[in-house]
């Protein structure tokens, strides 16, 4: 029986091929370029393309097996990653509060002794600890909220400046920046570069701390507190002094 069907675009009044060329020319040209770059590459076999529908067998192959057990494995991974991490930011987060908890009974210390003599002048000295503070860090067009930041603070002030304590992650910024300017949070701070920088780490032997941008005098937080309070006080006096 003479096969009915007959090539697509072969014999359709008013069809053009490209370029004005005849259907033997195209037939010239495609076997021309059979093994060129321009060539078409087969996509589905032709046995493929008469039975559309696959067998289940065809459908679990090794290769898919395979595909699968390395994915449920990936996602596994994935799970346990976050889960690790979310337990190491919570262990940070906490070492965070305990140190600048720490920082802050010191700061309060040398404060209540400085404001003996201090008190009712330019000089005294005020603080409060926020604890964790979440502020918006970027709007879009709309003035809507795109991003946000949780720090643990606190906060030492005179009249004209504020020694800024701030923690997030393993790392604890300090920053010293005119008190009129330190209720704008990091969106300021960052603008300021920092007085000192320390790491902690959480681990078997407690919480432990190293400098990264510290005074090499401070061999303690004690010390570092020390440093950190004269250097507040220091620019107190040089801008009473200058007014």
């Amino acid at each position: 029986m003479a096969d009915s069907r007959k090539s697509l675009g072969k014999g359709i009044p008013g069809l053009k091929l490209p370029g004005g060329l005849h259907a033997d020319q195209s037939k010239k040209n495609k076997d021309k370029n059979v093994n060129g770059a321009d060539s078409w590459r087969m996509g589905l076999t032709p046995q493929i393309l008469a039975n559309s529908t696959l067998s289940e067998a065809n459908t679990e192959q090794a290769w898919l097996d395979e595909l699968k057990k390395d994915s449920v494995d990936f996602l596994e991974n994935q799970v346990g990653s976050r889960h690790q991490k979310m337990r190491q930011d919570e262990i940070n987060r906490q070492g965070i509060e305990v140190i600048i908890d720490r920082l802050f009974s010191c700061l309060q210390g040398y404060m209540y002794e400085f404001n003996k003599v201090a008190v009712g002048t330019d000089l005294h000295v005020s603080g409060t600890i926020s604890g964790e503070v979440t502020e918006i860090t970027r709007y879009n067009k709309f003035r809507e909220a795109e991003a946000t930041a949780t720090y643990f603070r606190a906060r030492l002030s005179t009249r004209i400046y504020s020694l800024v304590i701030r923690g997030q992650g393993n790392k604890i910024d300090f920053f010293l920046l005119p008190v009129n300017r330190a209720m704008a949070l990091s969106t300021i701070e960052n603008e300021y570069p920092s007085l000192a920088t320390i790491e902690i780490k959480v681990g078997n032997d407690g919480i432990m701390w190293r400098p990264v941008s510290v005074d090499p005098s401070c061999d303690s937080l004690e010390s570092l507190c020390g440093t950190l309070f004269k250097q507040l006080v220091r620019e107190t006096k040089l801008a009473v002094s200058s007014q």
